[in-house]
């Protein structure tokens, strides 16, 4: 036998279900909740945040359910009597309240993962001692919406992760895995972020995190090159990853960095990728710690011949200069290398006192006593000229104007070649240069 359904009678019934379940989000009354969402939602479009509390308030308490609002404009309406109360009971009280908007739409609304992040911003903002507890909700909320977690959150999780560390709260590893984590994620959404000035906003946040880490004290060598060695060898061809893999070592305070192969290995993919100034200059500097001469000297010399700002082009011409001076002991080219950077740069002291340092492991010129004494007034004359262009050499060109001025010829040498002090003379040999008479007093 077949049941007969009868349609009036079964749209009628289901109208009633849907109009039941419509009201009891309403709660007990709801009439007073339409009425009170609608008074405070007026309230709080016009900015009046104190007549709107009331209503507000009534809501909150009696139809939580009726729509995620409460919560979305709760949070401003709180904040708003927050920074009203001038007495420390009262502000507490009402931030009290303000992490308890937060846990009940989580609680009716669900959203956890968005809103335990705010919620952490929040409780930075008017609890900043509560570092610790704002780390475990950021964690949390990381953990639970990853790549979708909001890019301005994930700075906060990262200026708690160096805090923590910082106060010895949590280790190293901790920083470093932190640190892994929130960059891939803002790597994706940076990818993925069709808005142009969102982009540039996580672009910023990004940046922010890479200086955190940079500057935490748990980012030396090798916890960058553990990190990264992985990724690198896995991704050989993300040159974005091999940039920052750069940028992260190029901070590194000591030569292990720039020894490591890793170092070597991005350089040379970034290079191959884009053949400019900066990523030849890169190579040549990781050679350079590494002791490999000439193919330091070859980079050096590309990344100048691409260089087209002056103050750069005078830093790589010194660096040359330094390995001319350091490794290849030439130093005729160290000195042209030298002259060069301060035909960049006139004020790079750093280069004078190198050109110093050339006359005096190279000054062999002269035959007699008197002549290879001579060659300390044209020394003395860089260090001079250093300090005089950069007072930030000061320190260094002052001690070597000292300790090569005591070994200036005596008087009384002067005396018996018939040379007066004042006279100008012209050094010879591979220098060629003239410079004063001075004698030791």
């Amino acid at each position: 036998m077949r049941t007969k359904i009868y349609l009036p009678l079964f749209l009628g019934l289901m109208l009633s279900i849907s109009v039941i379940a419509q009201d009891e989000k309403y709660g007990d009354d709801p009439e007073s909740c339409r009425i009170n969402l609608s008074t405070y939602t007026e309230f709080f479009n016009q900015k009046n945040y104190k007549d709107a509390m009331p209503a507000w308030r009534w809501c909150f308490l009696n139809c939580p359910e009726a729509t995620k609002n409460i919560y979305i404009h709760g949070t401003t309406i709180i904040e708003y009597y927050i920074n009203l109360q001038t007495d420390s009971l009262s502000k507490e009280a009402y931030i009290d309240t303000l992490l308890m908007v937060f846990d009940n739409r989580i609680k009716y609304f669900n959203q956890k993962p968005m809103v335990l992040g705010r919620k952490g911003t929040s409780m930075l903002k008017y609890r900043p001692s509560l570092v610790k507890e704002a780390y475990d909700v950021f964690t949390e909320s990381f953990n639970l919406a990853g790549n979708e977690s909001e890019y301005f959150v994930l700075g906060f999780y990262m200026n708690t992760t160096v805090v923590l560390f910082t106060g010895g709260v949590i280790t190293k590893e901790n920083v470093v895995e932190n640190y892994s984590k929130i960059s891939d994620v803002l790597n994706y959404q940076i990818s993925n972020e069709p808005d142009e000035k969102k982009r540039e906003k996580i672009v910023e946040v990004a940046k922010s995190v890479e200086d955190m880490f940079v500057n935490s004290g748990a980012a030396d060598c090798g916890a960058i090159i553990s990190l990264f060695g992985p990724k690198f060898e896995a991704e050989p061809e993300n040159i974005e990853q091999a940039k920052k893999i750069l940028y992260l070592l190029d901070r590194g305070d000591s030569d292990e960095c720039k020894l490591s192969d890793l170092y070597i290995k991005a350089a040379v993919a970034v290079y191959n990728s884009d053949k400019s100034s900066t990523s030849a200059h890169q190579i040549a500097q990781g050679y350079f710690k590494r002791g490999d001469s000439e193919n330091a000297e070859k980079f050096y010399i590309e990344a100048i011949e691409l260089e087209t700002e002056s103050l750069k082009k005078a830093d790589m011409f010194y660096e040359l200069g330094l390995l001319y001076y350091s490794n290849f002991k030439n130093f005729p080219k160290a000195r042209q290398a030298a002259r060069s950077c301060v035909a960049n740069n006139p004020n790079h002291g750093k280069a004078y006192i190198l050109i110093g340092r050339c006359y005096a492991a190279g000054g062999s010129c002269g035959e007699t006593a008197f002549e290879k004494k001579s060659i300390n007034w044209l020394i003395v004359d860089q260090f001079v000229k250093a300090k005089s262009v950069d007072p930030s050499v000061s320190d260094e060109a002052n001690e070597l104007i000292g300790r090569y001025s005591g070994s200036f010829p005596t008087q009384e040498e002067g005396f018996w070649v018939n040379i007066n002090e004042g006279q100008t003379v012209t050094i010879g040999c591979w220098i060629n240069e003239t410079t004063v008479v001075r004698y030791i007093k």
